[in-house]
């Protein structure tokens, strides 16, 4: 007797698939390998091509084949067909660009999507990320935190999270398949070893890929320049640039640019370090959630990369950009700052359950030198409470952002 099909869990990226679908003619769902795109994708399509299975009628006559199906049509895995799909997909949408004709899902991004892409005007492009902790929970659909503080709402001093954060909930992978595993770190030994044979594909050595992602793993949370990088994983710099571009493309590398403005001086300029995935960051390093309950400072970092996955998809939700900022000599330091239409957010992560007036020293500076661009700087701590820090300042607990 056949297991019936996992129920689906809403996902952050439905209400924005669904909008981009009655707008623009063709969508492209981009996202690590395994993260659910194929299941949430095949829900809006209306009419499925997989690849490779169908690889051989694209072959023969592309603008024929996929012009005689039910849109909208899902190409899945479309950078498998390669290029000549895209230029395919434009003469069909340009002879009828009707919305909502074509949704591509792909697990690695075009060298560009510049001026000379195909789809450039024709296209809208969504990220789909591993999976965050309410998502994990079937709590995709409701509305986020970042939607509600970007909308005026402000968190009542006063207030209690019933949801509190667990150092275990760091080590939840968030990619459906190892949901249900009974060790997800197997899943994510192996997902690690299929994304490092991607470099055998283009011509890298897939041990030292490995060896380079284990080290952006152990910098978890740590604004280090690329030097650091290389030299710790014992690659050339040629070589680490190449890795660089192909794990961004894969979509495992999202560590958070530096905030840039000019009311600010000697600011770094060097990356903050994370990958898309607490939980494979954590196996890639050799280290287990339990194992942080003694170790404060790797807590704080892992945590720090937490609240980033948590914080992506919402990002994506309102068009806001997630940076770090930190000056030149490391007196200054935000561990994110969210960048919006209206104005700033800053937001310090503490891995105590209690937080101070000293832990959000850092946001008060910022908001005294950005002053009504400041919109308000969150403290976030391991706790259950809300409670003032100082003007557009609050401490609010983990479980607010879940």
């Amino acid at each position: 007797m056949s297991r019936p099909p996992p129920r689906y869990l809403p996902r952050h990226v439905d209400r924005s698939l669904r909008d981009a679908l009655a707008s623009a003619p063709v969508v492209v769902l981009d996202g690590p390998r395994a993260v659910g795109k194929t299941t949430t994708a095949s829900r809006r399509a209306g009419s499925s091509v997989l690849l490779p299975r169908d690889l051989d009628q694209i072959r023969a006559d592309a603008d024929s084949y996929l012009g005689s199906l039910v849109p909208p049509v899902l190409i899945d895995e479309w950078q498998l067909a390669g290029p000549d799909l895209l230029w395919t997909v434009k003469r069909i949408v340009d002879a009828d660009p009707r919305p909502g004709r074509f949704l591509l899902t792909g697990s690695v991004e075009p060298a560009a999507y510049g001026p000379t892409y195909p789809l450039a005007g024709r296209a809208v492009r969504l990220v789909m990320r591993p999976m965050t902790a309410s998502e994990l929970d079937g709590r995709g659909s409701e509305e986020t935190f970042l939607e509600r503080v970007t909308s005026g709402w402000r968190p009542s001093v006063g207030s209690e999270v019933s949801a509190q954060m667990s150092i275990s909930q760091m080590g939840r992978a968030g990619f459906p398949a190892a949901r249900d595993m009974p060790d997800p770190r197997l899943f994510l030994d192996g997902y690690a070893s299929l994304v490092s044979q991607r470099a055998g594909e283009e011509g890298r050595d897939s041990t030292r890929l490995l060896r380079t992602m284990r080290v952006l793993a152990t910098l978890t949370g740590k604004a280090v320049p690329d030097q650091r990088v290389w030299e710790a994983a014992d690659v050339s710099k040629v070589t680490w640039k190449h890795y660089d571009d192909l794990l961004t493309r894969v979509h495992l590398s999202s560590g958070l640019p530096a905030y840039e403005t000019k009311r600010l001086k000697r600011l770094t300029f060097y990356p903050k370090r994370f990958l898309a995935d607490t939980a494979l960051a954590l196996a890639l390093a050799g280290r287990t959630a339990d194992d942080l309950a003694t170790d404060p400072t790797g807590a704080g970092l892992f945590l720090e990369s937490f609240v980033a996955q948590q914080l992506r998809p919402q990002a994506d939700l309102v068009g806001a950009t997630l940076m770090h900022l930190r000056t030149g000599a490391g007196e200054r330091e935000i561990d994110v700052v969210i960048e919006t239409p209206a104005g700033i957010f800053g937001v310090e992560v503490k891995h105590a359950r209690r937080a101070s007036g000293a832990d959000a020293k850092q946001l008060a500076w910022l908001r005294d030198q950005l002053g009504e661009r400041f919109l308000h700087g969150f403290v976030v701590h391991a706790g259950s409470d809300c409670y003032s820090l100082g003007e557009r300042l609050l401490a609010v607990p983990i479980g607010l952002l879940l």
